[in-house]
């Protein structure tokens, strides 16, 4: 199972489910459509909150604010964003935490809540969003 798989794989068990849960034998048209687009929003909902936690571990892992090295910076290697290890002394290198690291870090300073804050915010977007795509 590759990543897209395993990402969108609650999208469609949610959707499915869900629209199993609320047929009925004699449906109008007007039903039908309400039906998908409430399933499809439930399904994006259920997507992010899936992958919520993850999203903001890769979003720390990315955004790390690293010890400033512009000292070490010639004019010319001013397009990279960290300078090379071999230019740097062997007591300043730079080294970035691992996922794993910051989760860790997130869980001790802040709980388990930092790894859903902004969920709410993000499933109302999510419904809407996918209950207009499906």
């Amino acid at each position: 199972m590759n990543w897209s798989e395993l990402t969108s794989s609650p999208s469609f068990w949610s959707y499915e489910l869900s629209k199993r849960w609320m047929t009925s034998m004699e449906e109008t048209p007007t039903q039908t459509a309400a039906k998908v687009l409430i399933c499809g929003g439930l399904a994006g909902v259920v997507t992010w909150a899936s992958i919520f936690p993850l999203d903001v571990i890769k979003t720390r892992v990315q955004t790390q604010v690293l010890p400033s090295n512009a000292e070490h910076r010639t004019t010319s290697d001013r397009s990279t964003l960290l300078p090379r290890p071999s230019e740097m002394p062997a007591s300043e290198t730079v080294r970035r935490l691992s996922a794993l690291e910051i989760t860790r870090q997130l869980y001790e300073r802040e709980g388990a809540g930092v790894f859903f804050r902004g969920l709410s915010v993000c499933s109302a977007r999510a419904f809407f969003v996918n209950a207009v795509q499906v």
